[in-house]
């Protein structure tokens, strides 16, 4: 009886923990979100552009796109660590676009 009352209590400690690791990757998700709402902005910005402009905007779209490839590479990361390892999902969820070339 004294192994089920150790058990019972880890219970609630098991419980924060979960709420925690659910909340790291929904706080994840959300960075790569707004990078890749950033990357399709740069995109849009770079092909709406000509000469001098785009050489610029070619560059933050460049920065832009490390940053998205940076925040997924995160979240998959976070993924593994809490024992999800299948990651074609994120290719469905948070698909990166194709890259654009000078």
């Amino acid at each position: 009886m004294a192994r089920n009352e150790n058990v019972n209590a880890l219970l609630p400690v098991e419980v924060e923990f979960q709420k925690e690791k659910a909340s790291a990757l929904r706080r994840t998700g959300e960075k790569v979100e707004k990078a890749l709402a950033a990357l399709a902005l740069a995109e849009r910005e770079l092909l709406a552009s000509q000469g001098a402009a785009r050489a610029a905007r070619h560059a933050r779209y460049r920065e832009v796109r490390k940053e998205a490839e940076l925040q997924r590479w995160n979240l998959m990361v976070q993924r593994e660590a809490c024992g999800i390892r299948n990651n074609r999902e994120l290719d469905l969820v948070y698909p990166m676009p194709p890259l654009v070339r000078e």
